[in-house]
């Protein structure tokens, strides 16, 4: 059985901490040696340059050593910035797109492609014909969507074409309503959460005296904000800490097995710069969360929750600045 735990490439491109092309490609490479198989990625994480260093890293592999999830919806990525992209999910430019990704990424077959913004200049279904196409072709396997409402993934969806949906979700980030997780379970779409750790605030760095670099990209992000790291860390610390520390295990190898407790995860992506960390990630699979502590951390998540109503008069999404779909 394979690894559920995944490696997210985008922090490989240093936008949160400075890491060099050789020690990014030793990650990959110690992520599969080491067991892992899921391996996320995007023409735009570094506008080109992901996806090319994956297609240097992965020939040194068998194909069946690793499952790669890219995405489309954004064109012309190359010398790019995060500000002059392009979107779009109109029908040539995804195909297009998805052979530009083919060439970067050195293969003839992605696992998983999915869109990685729903384009409201495109209707879903001329998306959808082009997903379908590549897949007739044998180009990509299963097809997927990301940072979708439950309207967006029903446009999608109306032939049943989905396999997973890849949007924020984390246990301070409650992002699917009951009527979304009901819409999954029903259609057999499983959730890929992104930012599972809270780009490293729901793990050990509560505990430090944690600055970000300059030009880290959590700099202004509102649920990086002051008032958030001391409301979130102190929880953290508090009342999140005590039952790893019971357990034996870390914070993030918590909030890890959490996820992969969900019923509607199959596998989970958590990025990282640092080898020790993604040993500690992928031997978060082993970790089986009994009953018991799982209603204790719903516990305490509802105790976060309920003090941040009454000291802020704010839902947990809207202290933390998120929009609808949480981000």
């Amino acid at each position: 059985m394979q690894n559920r735990v995944g490696l997210g490439t985008f922090p490989l491109v240093g936008v949160f901490k400075e890491i060099d092309k050789e020690s990014a490609k030793n990650i990959v490479r110690q992520f599969i040696n080491e067991g892992g198989y899921y391996l996320d990625t995007a023409p735009n994480y570094g506008f080109g340059y992901m996806e090319t260093l994956l297609g240097e890293v992965l020939k040194e592999f068998p194909r069946d050593k690793y499952y790669v999830a890219t995405k489309c919806g954004y064109i012309d990525v190359e010398d790019k910035t995060f500000q002059t992209l392009v979107k779009s999910s109109k029908y040539d430019d995804v195909i297009r797109e998805c052979d530009r990704s083919l060439k970067r990424l050195n293969m003839d077959f992605i696992d998983l492609y999915m869109v990685h913004n729903p384009d409201k200049n495109t209707p879903f279904d001329e998306t959808m014909r082009a997903l379908t196409k590549l897949r007739d072709e044998g180009k990509i396997g299963k097809i997927s969507v990301s940072n979708v409402n439950l309207d967006e993934l029903k446009g999608y969806n109306l032939n049943g074409d989905i396999s997973y949906v890849e949007n924020r979700f984390n246990l301070i980030s409650r992002s699917l309503s009951s009527e979304f997780e009901k819409y999954l379970l029903d259609h057999d779409i499983k959730l890929i959460p992104y930012h599972l750790l809270d780009i490293g605030m729901l793990t050990g760095i509560a505990f430090e005296n944690y600055k970000l670099r300059p030009g880290d990209m959590r700099e202004g992000l509102k649920y990086w904000s002051q008032e958030n790291q001391d409301i979130i860390f102190a929880w953290v610390r508090e009342k999140l800490a005590p039952i790893s520390k019971k357990l034996g295990i870390t914070i993030g190898q918590l909030n890890i097995a959490w996820a992969l407790k969900q019923k509607f995860i199959d596998f989970v992506i958590v990025g990282t710069t640092n080898p020790k960390y993604l040993t500690i990630n992928l031997n978060a699979n082993q970790i089986d969360l009994s009953l018991e502590t799982l209603e204790e951390m719903e516990k305490i998540y509802l105790e976060l929750e309920t003090d941040i109503k009454n000291k802020f008069g704010k839902s947990i999404r809207e202290f933390r600045g998120f929009n609808e779909k949480f981000y």
